[in-house]
């Protein structure tokens, strides 16, 4: 008896089992010792056909996968190419020279962007975000800013529109019997992305290096690339003017406290910073402080010698977790000024608030004929972005006197 026979014999002795309750019910009784002896029979019978049956399909099953596997194993052996090999052969030798393996492994982390079909002699090489931690650097082309802020990632770079609306200031009321309800309309803004270009100007790499397999090219060509465009980046996310440029977290930050003094900051100063935002973006994931490391530094220093049995800082006890400031994370960015006169030194707020608008991915150029008399290749990397606070009152600043 197969699999399904054992099957379709357990459906006929449930029905009858079935059967045997359901006439005993018609007669309101319970059934009988001899109907109970035979029912726990068939009962039996039941479960052992479920046993048998399962027992029978798992052995087909595993007959199955056992020729499946002698097909594979008969099978010529493919060796995979990992996408960070890929694109270290890439670097040394243009996507023209590259075999079918390591093509269909940039294939994929280039997407279907349409310079898939440009030469290697004329065109560029999308490197999506995904490639960064192909190459185990994980944030290599990502700005401070970025690695905390709100990122809206759009395959083109046309104009991106974010409505943005603030309703912290209404609140819910009671309404008496009888009295009808006024109208409180929320108000809309809208605020435009419009990606900048940012390039990291060419890094020349000799041919001798491009050939030397001992060479780490990858990581090499990514990190002065990657730094180069961070720090331009991230110097305008922190403080760009809006003009030509994208407005800087800094810049898109509101006054919560006025400093009494233009060389120092106080616990109390920082207190009333972090209250002056509203507690809804206060208590949100993203709320922080940010400084540089001098102002930091100074702020560190209150806490010494004080009889204040509250820590002002903590450090972090985690590699990669940031210190916290009254219990809110602190991220250092060396691009925001320090303690000085009329100078915004410390913002707080909810970071999440920063949107950034990232059109592609980074795009890397590999120029091999423009430094061919020089036995030299050329790399460039160039990436759009563009930034805005979306709501002011959600991060805000202190100013010194």
């Amino acid at each position: 008896m197969n699999a399904k026979q054992m099957r379709e014999k357990r459906g006929a002795l449930v029905e009858q089992m079935q059967g045997m309750v359901a006439a005993a019910k018609a007669e309101d009784r319970n059934l009988s010792n001899e109907e109970n002896v035979k029912f726990d029979s068939i009962s039996n019978e039941v479960d052992e056909l479920r046993s048998a049956a399962a027992r029978i399909e798992r052995s087909e099953e595993l007959k199955k996968e056992m020729a499946s596997n002698v097909e594979v194993r008969n099978a010529a052996p493919v060796k995979k190419v990992e996408a960070r090999d890929a694109f270290n052969s890439y670097l040394r030798k243009g996507f023209n020279n590259l075999n079918a393996e390591e093509r269909n492994a940039i294939s994929e982390l280039r997407g279907t962007d349409t310079q898939i079909t440009t030469t290697d002699g004329l065109g560029g090489f999308l490197v999506p975000e995904l490639w960064a931690s192909e190459i185990s650097a994980t944030e290599l082309f990502k700005s401070d800013i970025e690695k905390v802020a709100t990122i809206i990632q759009t395959q083109g770079g046309n104009k991106f529109n974010l409505p943005a609306n603030n309703d912290t200031a209404v609140v819910a009321a009671i309404l008496g019997e009888g009295t009808a309800e006024s109208v409180s309309d929320m108000t809309f803004t809208n605020v435009e992305f419009d990606p900048y270009t940012y390039s990291s100007k060419i890094v020349k790499v000799s041919r001798q290096l491009v050939q030397d397999n001992a060479f780490d090219l990858g990581s090499f060509v990514a990190g002065q690339l990657a730094n180069r465009l961070n720090r331009g980046i991230n110097a305008h996310l922190t403080t760009g003017d809006n003009s030509g440029k994208p407005q800087g977290v800094v810049t898109g930050s509101t006054l919560g406290k006025t400093a009494a003094s233009a060389t120092a900051v106080t616990i109390a100063e920082l207190l009333d910073l972090m209250y002056s935002v509203d507690v809804s973006y206060r208590n949100a994931p993203g709320a922080a402080f940010m400084m540089n490391s001098a102002t930091f530094a100074a702020i560190t220093k209150l806490g010494f010698g004080s009889s204040n049995d509250f820590p002002v800082v903590i450090p972090s006890m985690e590699a990669g977790a940031p210190d916290l400031l009254f219990g809110k994370p602190v991220y250092v960015n060396e691009d925001m000024a320090g303690i000085a006169t009329g100078e915004k030194s410390v913002i707080f707020g909810d970071m999440k608030q920063y949107y950034i608008h990232q059109a592609g991915g980074v795009q890397l150029l590999r120029l091999e004929e423009r430094y061919a008399d020089e036995l030299s290749v050329g790399y460039l990397a160039y990436k759009r972005i563009d930034g805005n606070v979306v709501q002011g009152s959600a991060i805000k600043h202190l100013i010194q006197a």
